[in-house]
């Protein structure tokens, strides 16, 4: 398959590339899939798909990123994959997905407050579970389990003082709105 020219460099077999540009393909997929599951908190399903993706490409680079560098020199092509997954990671926990999130859905879910319906669904960019009026404000479960954001009208706040265990703790980050998280907490 590869041949020795008469500089002495090796041929790259067209089956290496093929299969190099393939892992980064299926590297760029999962950071993709993994982008998207962190500006929509989709399903866990999603990250899974992500984490999947990333393995197989992660598997197939050990394999073939050795050989690319020591026998072909190829070594952009090998540097790829990790570079793309590194950009997708440090973008992904950078908090800009969370923000542009937002930014996307802050109008349709101040609507959404307004009238505080009994129902979840697609806000903008962001799927939530429930929406239900408590402590003053209309609470959006975004993590069924353990939190979202809340909606407090103007002139209006969430309650002050210590927590309570079982009950909603509030951190402001835009106007009338605030993160909500409900820790459990034993006396």
């Amino acid at each position: 398959m590869s041949k020795v020219g008469t500089s002495g460099e090796v041929e790259t077999p067209r089956a290496w590339r093929r299969a190099m540009w393939a892992t980064t393909v299926v590297a760029c997929l999962g950071i993709a899939v993994l982008l998207f599951e962190v500006v929509t908190d989709f399903d866990l399903l999603a990250l899974l798909v992500a984490g999947v993706l990333l393995l197989v490409a992660g598997v197939a680079w050990m394999v073939l990123g050795p050989i690319g560098c020591a026998k072909y020199r190829e070594y952009l092509a090998v540097a790829a994959a990790p570079i793309v997954v590194g950009l997708g990671l440090g973008l992904a926990f950078s908090g800009l997905p969370d923000r542009l999130a937002w930014r996307l859905s802050e109008g349709s879910m101040t609507r959404a407050a307004q009238e505080c319906s009994d129902r979840g669904g697609w806000f903008g960019v962001m799927r939530v579970d429930n929406v239900y009026r408590t402590d003053g404000g209309c609470v959006f479960a975004i993590y069924a389990t353990d939190g979202g954001v809340a909606y407090f009208a103007p002139g209006t706040a969430p309650p002050d003082g210590p927590p309570q265990p079982y009950s909603h703790v509030y951190e402001p980050f835009a106007p009338n709105w605030y993160r909500f998280s409900t820790p459990i907490m034993h006396d």
